[in-house]
């Protein structure tokens, strides 16, 4: 997959349900946050991203895999093994962010699995979701 930086082809990760699209523009919005704190080396700043973004990460997995079971998503246990594997992924990553080049590497690899996951994963519950009465441009109302 040929990965762009992170501001580049925010519609390229529209999948069709309005909510989702907007957690996956915000997640790539993190990741250039990420991005730019570890060229400007500003250690404190690429930390609390890291942790904004693994909260941001475990709220839209939480939200997508809800859907799923609410909606009887037949590929739900592959879905969600791709999602524990990520998690695990960057829990054992984070661990060593507090060295630059590896905060780096670390926004790169995100950047890549989550391209690659709603490719190949995401895409696949949008016609599942549809089907089963999910409005693709329903959002929440601000409070």
């Amino acid at each position: 997959m040929n990965v762009k930086h992170a501001t580049q082809g925010f519609g390229e990760l529209d999948i069709g349900i309005a909510e989702l699209d907007l957690q996956h523009r915000h997640l790539l919005h993190l990741l250039e946050r990420l991005r730019d704190s570890t060229d400007k080396r500003y250690g404190y700043a690429a930390n609390a991203i890291l942790e904004e973004l693994a909260v941001e990460t475990r709220i839209h997995f939480a939200v997508e895999e809800s859907l799923m079971r609410l909606l009887a998503f037949p590929e739900i246990d592959i879905h969600l093994a791709q999602h524990r594997l990520l998690t695990e992924q960057l829990h054992k990553l984070r661990q060593r962010a507090q060295d630059f080049d590896v905060a780096d590497g670390l926004s790169g690899f995100i950047q890549t699995w989550l391209l690659d996951h709603v490719d190949n994963f995401d895409r696949k519950f949008v016609a599942h979701f549809v089907a089963m009465g999910v409005d693709p441009l329903a959002v929440p109302r601000p409070k």
